[in-house]
């Protein structure tokens, strides 16, 4: 199967810099495992976030709870932006991370 290759332009939209078109934020907002992007619209009015509408059959947790993913995202919005990595390979061939060690706090 075969298809074409679609480039996201992001019209109407601004970036952090001019040099590199830094997006506002790159992470797995949706808890799907699978990252979106998002840019301030151009005249400051909205945050667009765009994602694939690609299907898959991969099942995994969230990358927000996969601890370095989580401060590889935090870190990117304070200091010299690049994507964020998780802790595990993702690709063809790979095991499945462990369940993460998380624990829920709250009000009493």
């Amino acid at each position: 199967m075969t298809s074409a290759a679609s480039w996201l332009t992001a019209a109407g939209t601004k970036s952090n810099n001019s040099t590199k078109g830094t997006p506002a934020i790159q992470a797995d907002l949706l808890g799907d495992w699978r990252e979106e992007i998002a840019w301030p619209s151009s005249d400051s009015t909205e945050l667009r976030i765009y994602t694939t509408s690609a299907g898959t059959d991969v099942r995994l947790r969230t990358l927000m709870h996969d601890p370095v993913y989580r401060q590889s995202v935090a870190r990117e919005n304070i200091a010299y932006n690049q994507p964020p990595h998780p802790s595990f390979f993702i690709g063809v061939g790979m095991k499945l991370p462990a369940q993460p060690d998380i624990t829920y706090t709250g009000a009493k």
